[in-house]
């Protein structure tokens, strides 16, 4: 049996999410599209690709508060278990200048239309479906510029 090692760098953590953001990208895929309705069809890939974009965002988001120096690995599963927690730690970063709001709008949007509507209400939109992977692309490439990842 394989030994699952925990991430504990901030390079690790981006790295953790990428790969959630890589599966949830072929997962959505299964779900199909209809055209004409510009909707994403089978709600449970769209369920489960949006839950792991979410994921990635997490993830991205735990290498930037590990980076800061705000948490370390050991508090990551005890501090960061509610949404309100991650934007509290987002109101602390302090090194990244201007891209702390960013990364706070961008984190609400990925609640909202991933977590929010894409895992719990269905939202078949594939507009909001896309602008959400959208959004958690741009929290990777945020986190990449200032971890150096």
């Amino acid at each position: 049996m394989a030994v699952v090692k925990t991430p504990t760098t901030p390079q690790e953590r981006l790295e953790l999410a990428r790969g959630y953001l890589q599966n949830a990208r072929e997962t959505l895929k299964k779900a199909g599209v209809d055209r004409r309705r510009g909707a994403y069809i089978d709600l449970k890939y769209i369920s489960e690709a949006s839950g792991t974009a979410y994921l990635a965002a997490l993830e991205a988001l735990k290498a930037i508060f590990l980076w800061e120096g705000l948490i370390s690995p050991e508090d990551i599963n005890r501090k960061l278990k509610k949404v309100d927690m991650y934007d509290s730690y987002l109101k602390r970063l302090t090194r990244i200048g201007k891209d702390k709001d960013l990364l706070r709008g961008l984190f609400k949007d990925v609640y909202d239309i991933l977590h929010i509507s894409g895992y719990y209400r269905e939202l078949q939109n594939k507009k909001a479906i896309d602008a959400g992977f959208e959004q958690v692309e741009k929290i990777i490439r945020i986190v990449e510029k200032h971890i150096g990842a």
